[in-house]
């Protein structure tokens, strides 16, 4: 009551939609990026060895098929390299790659990509820049048919930097996937799928170094014994919105309470990976796939192995960091 006037606030709560994008359902769909001057999702095909970009204003999709004279199974990830975003930096198999695309190419397309860097482990998987433009890089060990490891604790976390030199900061990885920086550029997040965990590092951003690895969330003591944490992404708030692979669910995680304070269902069992986009990068993407579902489940749900959008989480997102690279290494 002020002057007389009685004044009444009335909390208005945001309601979240979540929407299957008009793409097909997908064995595994992996490593969305947020195309900005595109207004287009970026992302990978994982079996199919494409990479997928759809453009949201007008509908259209294009699709890369990758002809690397099948020496690989799979592709893990795409990043566009900065001053030339025609040029994609690709994982496929235990090869990081690059390839050229461009918007004029035609709809269903083929290339063969230029391998700039080969790896002794298995193979690559999850990968993103960190805020200064290096590519920091995963890489896993073999699965069986059930999506258990045949090894343990053998592979790493590298990190590329802006003249492709290769170092290695995590040791004893079974399944790389998803990494986020805080905005304060002094946290660095990371999964390692097998553990269940999502790490907390100190970070050096001029440096470009981690260190002190601890645990900030682990998933069966947080009550999430059913799904493992795969991709990730940080909202403009610093928190972390994690896709649960077997979960049916996006969690967004606050890392100073290192605690679950929200939770988003999605309609595909195994939930994959996150990026922010969209106009005013306040619609969460999500990637997803029927890799290891039954008959049963995906005719519970349908939209399994969908492209989701997320609208109206009363958040968003910052531009994604393309791969700043000297672009003589890439010739």
């Amino acid at each position: 009551n002020y002057l007389g006037v009685e004044c009444t606030i009335t909390a208005v709560k945001m309601v979240e939609k979540v929407e299957k994008l008009a793409l097909p359902c997908l064995p595994v769909g992996e490593g969305p990026h947020w195309q900005e001057d595109l207004q287009a999702l970026l992302f990978v095909d994982v079996f199919a060895k494409k990479l997928r970009r759809h453009f949201i204003n007008t509908g259209r999709s294009q699709e890369l098929y990758l002809d690397d004279g099948d020496s690989a199974t799979f592709v893990s990830m795409v990043i566009p390299v900065e001053d030339d975003p025609e040029l994609m930096v690709v994982a496929l198999g235990k090869n990081l790659s690059v390839v050229r695309w461009s918007v004029d190419d035609p709809n269903i397309h083929t290339t063969k990509p230029k391998v700039l860097h080969t790896t002794t482990d298995h193979r690559f998987n999850d990968a993103k820049c960190d805020p200064q433009g290096r590519l920091w890089a995963g890489t896993m060990c073999p699965l069986d048919d059930k999506g258990k490891p045949l090894e343990y604790n053998n592979c790493s976390l590298y990190k590329f930097d802006h003249d492709l030199v290769c170092t290695s900061w995590v040791k004893k990885v079974t399944l790389s996937n998803g990494m986020t920086w805080s905005h304060d550029r002094k946290s660095f997040y990371y999964i390692d799928t097998v553990a269940e965990a999502i790490y907390h590092f100190d970070y050096d951003d001029e440096a470009g170094s981690i260190s002190n690895q601890r645990v900030l969330l682990n998933y069966p003591e947080a009550g999430l014994q059913d799904q493992r944490p795969d991709g990730m992404t940080t909202d403009v708030d610093g928190n972390l919105w994690v896709a649960c692979f077997g979960g049916r669910q996006v969690i967004c995680v606050d890392p100073k309470e290192a605690k679950v304070i929200r939770k988003i269902a999605i309609p595909s069992k195994n939930v994959t990976s996150v990026c922010w986009g969209g106009k005013d990068y306040s619609t969460l993407y999500v990637t997803s796939g029927t890799l290891r579902t039954t008959p049963e489940e995906r005719a519970a749900y349908p939209s399994s192995g969908g492209t989701f959008a997320v609208t109206g989480l009363g958040t968003k997102g910052t531009p994604p960091i393309n791969y700043k690279v000297n672009l003589d290494k890439l010739k």
